[in-house]
């Protein structure tokens, strides 16, 4: 199982992970270092362990906003999508009664009357 080190807040911590898996690990481990890099500008060196649980419930925050947006616009793309589906049933609906009318009127006379029976 392949092993990478990911480097935070100066700090060497080694991970393994799945083949194929290495860099996107370490894209993942960039990101982290920078928001505890972030952390440590705005509030100082509050310890380590602090500043990573910090670092997580920011990224934690971010997360979150992202599925909301996905949640809300999956929400908008159904609502969207129910929508052109019963207007096109509508239209399928309009269609459908005046090509029943012309059959009707299609009819001779004689199909009418045994037709309404």
């Amino acid at each position: 199982m392949p092993e990478v080190s990911i480097q935070i807040n100066d700090r060497l911590y080694p991970i393994a992970c799945e083949e194929g898996e290495e860099e996107h690990l370490i894209r993942l481990g960039r990101y982290v270092d920078k928001r505890v890099k972030e952390l440590a500008k705005s509030v100082g060196q509050i310890g380590e362990a602090h500043l990573l649980a910090m670092a997580c419930l920011v990224v934690a925050d971010e997360l979150s906003e992202a599925n909301d947006r996905a949640n809300a616009s999956r929400d908008e793309a159904t609502a969207s999508l129910l929508e052109r589906s019963s207007e096109t049933l509508d239209r399928a609906a309009i269609t459908v009664e005046r090509m029943t009318s012309k059959l009707e009127e299609a009819l001779p006379v004689s199909d009418k009357s045994s037709s309404s029976s």
